[in-house]
């Protein structure tokens, strides 16, 4: 029992439905029923599967040829043997005595990374002063924020500071 919702919330039921028109032929230029049954005058002449079987009989629609997807496989040429080269033992050994002297080389001229220098803190820096004092400044938008000034010059008119 299929059954379907449309977009209205209606549910259809396909299977009532098929068998609600069975006998009913169906609007077209072929004359079958809701199952496609072969159909004249409400009398079934040939079943859907006897139809499609008779289709599928006559016509020829699968290749049987067998195609590889990879396409023409390459022939090789020349023999396949498992023989490995004898190891040559003598050269194989310089060449391990060379690489390890190179590798130990390597190592005496590394020298360690520097220690780095310490970063301060988020709004600070270690190079700075510390102020003699604050002074408020108005912004644009009306806002008054806390500056900071560091020389008697930079000091708010009326405020002296001597240490």
């Amino acid at each position: 029992m299929v059954q379907k919702r449309t977009r209205n919330g209606q549910i259809i039921d396909f299977d009532a439905l098929i068998a609600k028109g069975e006998k009913e032929q169906a609007i077209g230029n072929m004359k079958v029923n809701a199952k496609g049954d072969v159909v004249d005058s409400g009398i079934v002449i040939k079943s859907n599967e006897e139809r499609v079987r008779e289709y599928y009989q006559d016509t020829e629609t699968v290749s049987k040829d067998k195609v590889s997807l990879k396409g023409d496989t390459p022939e090789v040429s020349g023999s396949l043997s498992k023989t490995d080269p004898a190891p040559k033992t003598a050269e194989t050994q310089k060449e391990n005595i060379r690489t390890q002297q190179a590798q130990e080389e390597a190592k005496a001229q590394l020298q360690p990374d520097p220690e780095p220098e310490p970063e301060a803190p988020l709004g600070e820096s270690f190079d700075e002063d510390k102020p003699l004092g604050y002074k408020e400044v108005e912004q644009p938008n009306g806002d008054i924020e806390m500056v900071p000034y560091y020389t008697q010059e930079e000091a708010p008119d009326g405020e002296t500071k001597s240490d």
